[in-house]
């Protein structure tokens, strides 16, 4: 096809392609872009106006006006330069754009996070695209503020949309955007979660009725999580002869959150109770229905065919963890000690025991035989 004899701005590069149509790329040298920057960028940025076609005049004045946007943006990310309004055309969409981009992101998110992240992520662009799509650089207090009065009467997810805002706009501090953060100071008021501690009774309900209607596997994962405490998520993807040794009735693994590494032995009882489970097959805990390993919905609802057969005491299985710190207490143990089992932080135990460990005559009667007092 013939040599293309007009300018459509720079850093723009084009690449026929065999079928007569071409490519049309923002292209920066790699001495010149900003870190985090693409090295490829295509043209124009509206993908349903990029046929590659550059007899058409709609095409060609979309491609121009982005490569001066692009540009305008590049110089001013990379040297503070504001060539045009464009540079000044900031929306918190290409700030949360940049912010995926990054290596804070990618490599120090991890995977389940970042998932997690993306819902309230979508929040706040939701608000961010109903009041007019503003600059994230002229935010305020008070823009924080009426977001979070979006969700008011879903006080745990106003909590998590402040936090992922927050983190939003620090990355517009590290790319020179502001030097204040607009979440810094925004105080709001979450309900304490409701949490009841498991107690031994609980357990064995729950592990009898779970074995009566053919779920072992529940009866199982109750019975460790009583035992050792951790994670559900680090649970359900529990490994014979990787996290288990069932020779030596032992869990070594990292917890997936804070990577700590954890290492229990567990004791006979439950030794011979998960041998089964240990039979040729890869993860520990399936589902009995489908043979499957245990995905988060599935275990949730499988946990509440259990919970309804048993009637009584509401429980959560999530409550296990924090019920096994309580117990570990009870019996006495240091909050090292605790921390060594499952996997919390010093700081965390101390706050789960302020919360939720009662000073009764179990925990006085063990306080006094530690100091020989019997």
């Amino acid at each position: 096809m013939p040599a293309i004899s007009f300018s459509l701005g720079t850093y723009v590069t084009v690449r026929p392609r065999q079928d007569g149509s071409c490519r049309v790329l923002f292209e920066v040298p790699p001495r010149h872009r900003p870190r985090d920057w693409p090295s490829t960028i295509p043209l124009p940025a509206d993908a349903l106006l990029r046929k590659g076609d550059l007899t058409d005049e709609a095409e060609v004045a979309a491609i121009r006006r982005d490569a001066k946007a692009l540009y305008a943006k590049l110089l001013y990310e990379r040297d503070g330069r504001a060539v045009t309004d464009a540079a000044s055309r900031r929306t918190m969409k290409q700030l949360v754009r940049h912010w995926q981009t990054s290596s804070a992101w990618n490599t120090e998110i991890k995977a389940k996070t970042r998932k997690t992240y993306q819902t309230y992520i979508n929040h706040v662009l939701a608000w961010a695209e109903a009041v007019g799509n503003p600059d994230p650089t002229r935010l305020t207090r008070g823009h924080v503020e009426e977001a979070l009065s979006l969700f008011d009467d879903r006080p745990v997810t106003r909590k998590h949309v402040r936090k992922v805002m927050r983190l939003v706009m620090e990355r517009a501090i590290s790319l020179g955007w502001r030097t204040d953060n607009p979440c810094d100071g925004v105080r709001l008021k979450t309900p304490k979660a409701r949490f009841d501690v498991w107690e031994q009774a609980d357990v064995d309900a729950y592990v009898a009725q779970a074995e009566a209607i053919g779920r072992q596997s529940i009866a199982l994962a109750v019975l460790l999580e009583w035992e050792i405490g951790q994670r559900l998520t680090d649970l359900r993807g529990f490994r014979v002869g990787a996290e288990y040794d069932p020779v030596a009735g032992t869990f070594r693994f990292h917890q997936s959150k804070t990577d700590a590494e954890v290492v229990i032995t567990v004791s006979a009882r439950l030794r011979s109770l998960l041998a089964p489970a240990c039979e040729g097959e890869l993860f520990m805990f399936r589902e009995e229905t489908t043979g499957k390993a245990y995905t988060e919905e599935r275990l949730s609802r499988a946990f509440g065919h259990v919970r309804k057969a048993v009637g009584g005491r509401y429980m959560q299985m999530r409550w296990l963890r924090h019920s096994c710190v309580v117990q570990l207490a009870r019996a006495g143990c240091t909050t090292a000690e605790i921390a060594a089992v499952t996997g919390h932080s010093l700081s965390s135990v101390t706050s789960i025991l302020e919360n939720y460990l009662q000073r009764d005559s179990t925990v006085a009667a063990n306080a006094q035989a530690k100091r020989g007092i019997r």
